[in-house]
């Protein structure tokens, strides 16, 4: 039996090519449908061309369609897939300066802290334009979510519609990869228990594969003779709490008030302007695969990938959904179920998770050390705020969430900030006008 997999931005270089490449070498998935969606025709119609050489390629026999409007694709899916932005690199620059101007330091501004904030208004509300057309066309598909900000859209969905969704993130996995690498062990003999937000997850264990040794012993020794360099943030709060966070310095950084001390001058708008101005060069690669050029195997292919191809747990889940495969997963970013005792239950959390059939059965983890916990639950208020202020418009409550966020310096730099921004961005923010 095939299944219908609809891909919502599927002209995403990076989660468009590796959600078509994760689907098609799946041999359990082989005669499905595939339909590709984009708002962007000239990107999409290079994306289907490269999924149907794909398809001939590797002889998935799936059906592969494409549209600019969703509502053509989604009657009949039992998996959409979305990871939809909008005008990305010009507002996440945005994101970074206008709060750095502020008082706010460097930060990375994708996922917490006033850059992350403003990424929420913007991706609520068109997130859940898809979702609100899955209540009216597919009902009972899942909406597998790989956008940023990924708790937060989370959230809003849980919370303003009846779709089951699922966020996914990469996070884990690549938090995993740090600590075997420090440890010197491949990275399949380290496992990782690790549970908090989104972007800022906090490691409780680290065991060995098949022996259940505690690794965190070792770990802690090991850090002592790194290269000061490498994870400095996330080292000093291995020695302030005794757990190791994730996943890499730039994220965690969101979310800690004095993390920019840690972290190289304009790191975060570097990095993003690089992304920026890799995309022409990708464009470029991506039509020569598309026309026929070339050698299409999957190494060709992870150079337009998240982390370079490096495997998500996206095919694990939605095989799970749909098979009852009861496979598990170091990541998932669910409501609050009792997984974590001292968190906030129904709020958005990451923890471990077992995907069965058309369900989450999320791994309790138990509470948090008070600290940490600490940390997290202020953040799962703010986030609390800024979605309902996507939803609302509603001007007060996003200044508050701004005024209690941890690195905001002080009412009245979130009230510049937020003027700013609202005049900034207007065409982004129509909820506010």
């Amino acid at each position: 039996m095939g299944y219908k997999f609809v891909v919502i931005g599927a002209g995403s270089y990076s989660f468009g090519t590796m959600t078509i490449r994760d689907l098609m070498e799946a041999p359990e998935l082989k005669g499905s449908e595939i339909a590709l969606v984009d708002i962007d025709a000239e990107r999409l119609d290079r994306m289907t061309r490269l999924a149907r050489r794909l398809n001939e390629t590797w002889e998935a026999e799936m059906k592969i369609t494409s549209t600019t409007d969703r509502n053509e694709a989604l009657p009949g899916a039992d998996i959409v897939v979305g990871a939809v932005e909008r005008n990305r690199y010009p507002l996440w620059l945005m994101d970074i300066e206008i709060p750095r101007k502020h008082g706010c330091g460097e930060l990375y501004g994708e996922n917490g802290g006033p850059g992350g904030f403003f990424h929420t208004l913007r991706q609520v509300p068109i997130t859940l334009d898809i979702v609100r057309d899955m209540e009216r066309l597919c009902p009972d598909a899942w909406y597998i979510n790989m956008s940023n900000p990924e708790s937060r859209l989370t959230l809003a969905i849980d919370r303003y519609t009846n779709v089951k969704t699922i966020g996914v993130c990469l996070g884990a996995y690549i938090t995993r990869r740090y600590l075997a690498q420090a440890l010197g062990l491949p990275e399949e003999e380290v496992d990782v228990k690790a549970g908090g937000i989104n972007h800022c997850h906090w490691v409780m264990e680290i065991r060995r594969v098949g022996t259940g040794e505690d690794l965190y012993p070792a770990v802690r020794e090991k850090e002592k003779t790194l290269d000061p360099k490498l994870m400095p943030l996330s080292r000093e709060c291995l020695r302030r709490f005794g757990y190791f966070p994730g996943p890499g310095d730039t994220h965690v950084g969101e979310y800690i008030g004095w993390a920019h001390k840690y972290l190289p001058p304009h790191y975060a708008s570097s990095t993003v302007q690089r992304f920026a101005d890799e995309v022409d060069g990708l464009t470029e690669s991506i039509e020569s695969y598309a026309s026929g050029q070339g050698p299409l195997d999957a190494e060709e292919l992870e150079q337009f990938m998240v982390e370079r191809g490096y495997r998500w747990q996206t095919l694990d889940i939605i095989l799970s959904l749909l098979d009852g495969g009861n496979r598990y997963v170091l990541s998932v970013n669910v409501p609050n179920d009792g997984y974590i005792t001292n968190l906030k239950q129904g709020a958005v959390v990451e923890i471990p998770a077992i995907v069965g059939a058309d369900r989450v059965y999320g791994l309790g983890m138990g509470e948090l050390p008070t600290a940490i916990a600490s940390l997290m639950e202020r953040q799962l208020a703010i986030m609390e705020l800024n979605v309902e202020a996507a939803v609302t418009g509603d001007r007060q409550t996003a200044l508050e969430g701004l005024i209690i966020d941890p690195l905001v310096p002080d009412p009245e730099a979130a009230e510049r900030i937020l003027d700013e921004m609202l005049v900034a961005q207007a065409d982004y923010l129509p909820q506010f006008h």
